[in-house]
């Protein structure tokens, strides 16, 4: 599980991964299990979740472009 805070206008991004044969179909990827996010606390502009996935994905931080 990953464990991530995220704050306004940030996200995760979750795609197949980089080694993933590219004919794979979304039966495939998900043969192991579904994903699952866990929020585990909130305050403010924040808020802190667990992300699992299975193997074949992966999940990335997306920060915002904004300043």
């Amino acid at each position: 599980m990953l464990i991530v805070s995220r704050r306004d206008a940030e996200s995760i991004e979750i795609r197949p991964g980089d080694d993933i044969d590219p004919q794979m179909t979304l039966a495939d990827l998900f043969r192991n299990g579904p994903i699952e996010i866990t929020v585990f606390s909130s305050g403010g502009n924040r808020v802190k979740m667990g992300v699992q996935a299975p193997r074949q994905l992966s999940i990335w931080r997306k920060d915002s472009d904004a300043a």
